[in-house]
């Protein structure tokens, strides 16, 4: 029998937060202290039950509301209707895919390739939907929505530049922005618990494993773009670092 562990600071925990499900010790238990990503800090839900059904309610007769202050999820659906039109409109993704080789040509590629998925291979949007989806949001509700735009798309530039300077073959992907994501919690948030397939370790654990494989697949040639995943990690990394330090002082 093991121990619940805080999902902040690792001491043993004896609580559970009711709004996320973290498990807590009692000095990290209220929402602010956690980042809890489930709780509304603009609604008290024990005094106004009455605002969160009417909220409720403009969801259901609004639906878009709901990307309102949800960037990571504006992304998400941004992408996934991307990938349709790749499917439906020929020659869409030749537009805009990275090639390393005219890239001073077509600028706008280094943003726009972030868009773009393999077509041949659902998995690829797949996984990185699923990653964008359990990690975006809990940035964007750590760094604020301004910030995670920023760290994403900046993430997804220099994944682009860093990989432009080590091959020559087209790329299309979000991996680079979203390692950039994962990078920014990893320095933010290193003590947060996730899973790794079934195996719970903390977040800076997994992308050190990331990090790693990426290195060690340099030259594979297995049609993954590694410095681009990695470049996105390095930003990534960095603006978490610059983010911290602006807490701090």
């Amino acid at each position: 029998m093991t121990r619940s562990r805080c999902t902040v600071c690792g001491k043993p925990a004896s609580y559970r937060c009711k709004y996320c499900g973290d498990t807590l010790c009692g000095e990290h238990l209220p929402p602010d202290k956690h980042w809890c990503v489930g709780y509304d800090r603009d609604m008290d839900w024990d005094r106004d039950r009455d605002y969160a059904h009417a909220k409720t309610k403009s969801l259901i007769t609004n639906p878009f509301r709901i990307f309102s202050h949800n960037y990571s999820y504006l992304i998400l659906f941004l992408i996934l209707f991307s990938f349709l039109l790749q499917l439906l409109i020929p020659g869409y993704t030749d537009l805009l895919i990275l090639e390393p080789n005219s890239v001073m040509e077509r600028p706008w590629t280094l943003v726009t390739h972030i868009f773009l998925h393999s077509v041949q291979r659902p998995d690829h949007v797949l996984i990185n939907m699923l990653v964008l989806f359990f990690f975006a949001p809990v940035l964007e509700r750590r760094v604020g929505s301004a910030k995670f735009l920023l760290i994403f798309f900046l993430s997804g530039i220099f994944g682009g530049i860093g990989y432009c300077m080590t091959s020559s073959f087209p790329a299309l992907g979000a991996s680079g922005a979203i390692c950039g994501v994962l990078g920014a919690l990893a320095v933010l948030m290193p003590r947060m618990r996730v899973y790794f397939i079934i195996f719970p370790m903390e977040m800076w654990m997994m992308v050190i494993l990331f990090a790693l494989y990426d290195v060690l697949m340099i030259g594979a040639h297995d049609w993954v773009a590694h410095t681009a995943h990695l470049s996105g990690l390095l930003f990534g990394l960095i603006a978490g670092w610059m983010e911290l330090q602006k807490e701090l002082s």
